[in-house]
């Protein structure tokens, strides 16, 4: 009889456990997407973020052939804790609002309903009001939204490829990676770090709920500048009785 020990890990940090069941949605174009991705990916009441494309009539575009597109961020928010309004705030203080940017980099407010119409434009009037700009902003209706590519997804946490292999090895496939809130955040903290003459900001839960490796959390912490406790992963053991050949 042959013993063998093996490690198994089955593992989801408690960041992505905390996920309220209930998200609303909202959808933004800002022009570079993914360098405008970090500041939604931090911000409290904010689960997760997607890049992709929407607003035209083109089916099945990519980043290659983008058509009548633009390109956009969904962002999946708790209602209860961030309103739309506030996340128009976080939309304006972001914007690149020029009106002579390409098609698919002109600023965008896709919009749900009358409510949240009346709002993106009373949120325009103070953006121009407040900083005596003539910027353009698009608002819209909000229509089918395609994901981009996964190359693109995530990007500034791609850029750190240990802090990446460690989220593969919890997550049991790409997809589940791209749309993990542990993996919203880690971009959002290393987007922020790469952003020039920004502040870091507060974040909105103890890091410790990341549950990253010693590693990991070194990694993280040199980014951040804060102190990250060390987290024990829980790990079973199974035992795997091998046949044994006997000889008669």
């Amino acid at each position: 009889m042959t013993l063998v020990f093996e490690s198994v890990v089955d593992f989801m940090p408690r960041i992505d456990k905390m996920t309220p069941q209930r998200l609303d949605s909202a959808l933004f174009g800002m022009g570079c997407s993914f360098e405008s991705e970090p500041r939604f990916g931090i911000a409290k009441g904010v689960w997760r973020t997607t890049l992709g494309y929407s607003g035209g009539r083109y089916e099945s575009p990519s980043y290659e052939n983008l058509g009548d597109h633009a390109e956009v961020i969904m962002v999946e928010y708790d209602p209860l804790a961030l309103s739309y309004g506030q996340l128009l705030d976080i939309f304006f203080n972001r914007c690149d609002c020029r009106g002579n940017s390409p098609p698919h980099c002109i600023s965008h407010v896709f919009v749900k309903n009358e409510f949240e119409k009346r709002l993106a434009q009373a949120a325009v009037a103070r953006y121009k009001l407040r900083f005596s700009k003539s910027g353009y902003v698009k608002i819209a209706m909000h229509k089918t939204f395609y994901k981009a590519e996964q190359w693109r997804q995530k990007r500034f946490l791609r850029m750190i490829p240990p802090l990446m292999d460690e989220l593969r090895r919890m997550y049991p496939d790409e997809d589940r990676l791209i749309q993990s809130t542990l993996a919203t955040r880690l971009n959002g903290i290393l987007g922020q770090r790469s952003s020039q003459g920004l502040s870091f900001p507060f974040l909105p839960e103890d890091v410790t709920l990341y549950d990253l490796s010693d590693s990991a959390a070194g990694i993280l912490k040199n980014a951040m500048g804060l102190p990250v406790k060390k987290v024990t992963r829980t790990k079973r053991i199974e035992i795997t009785f091998a046949p044994r050949k006997v000889e008669l």
